[in-house]
């Protein structure tokens, strides 16, 4: 009986201590800067008269308040959850981090084109190398960007919410992913 309490105990320290079974509890940082985004606390002030710095804030306590959620849904993974945008802040992203494998590539609901009587189906995966962008065909518009991973081992990374020019281009969101995962490798 000793041995069960034990051993209970020495499993329940290693989830405290590790998370889920394939993710790590350490905490992970957002980098100040992915490409030519800025992570949104450290764009510089576009002279706004204090107007910018309290939409920072804003967006840190979100940024905080996401982080610990998706840490909760991934069993206490470490995960971080942060902003960025254009210098001129014509174009914004959410970086998504956690530190646990998540299921690849990601799902998107089955349409038959045929059906439909389009050229693609309304919801695809494209894949560029390592990364997987699940996006959102409209007919005669390029594709709408929904979100783009790349997961392996106790990280994955995820660009989604993406606004401007850049949600229509899904190969230039995934070099960003793979840039970031760079950053945080």
């Amino acid at each position: 009986m000793a041995g069960l309490i034990i051993g209970a105990a020495a499993a329940s320290g290693i989830w405290l201590l590790f998370g889920n079974e394939e993710g790590s509890a350490a905490t992970v940082s957002a980098p100040e800067r992915i490409g030519e985004y800025y992570r949104f606390d450290k764009v510089p002030d576009p002279g706004s008269e204090g107007r910018h710095q309290k939409v920072a804030d804003r967006y840190a306590r979100y940024d905080r308040e996401s982080s610990a959620r998706l840490s909760a849904a991934h069993d206490g993974a470490g995960a971080v959850v942060a902003q960025y945008t254009t210098e001129d802040l014509d174009s914004m992203f959410s970086l998504e981090v956690v530190r646990t494998r998540s299921p690849f590539p990601p799902y998107v609901p089955y349409s038959d084109p045929e059906d439909l009587g389009v050229d693609k189906p309304i919801e695809e995966v494209l894949r560029y190398g390592d990364v997987a962008c699940a996006v959102r065909n409209n007919p005669s518009q390029p594709p709408i960007v929904m979100a783009c991973l790349r997961t392996a081992g106790d990280l994955t990374v995820t660009i989604s919410r993406v606004s401007g020019d850049m949600g229509q281009q899904p190969e230039d969101v995934a070099k960003l992913v793979d840039d970031a995962w760079s950053d945080l490798r």
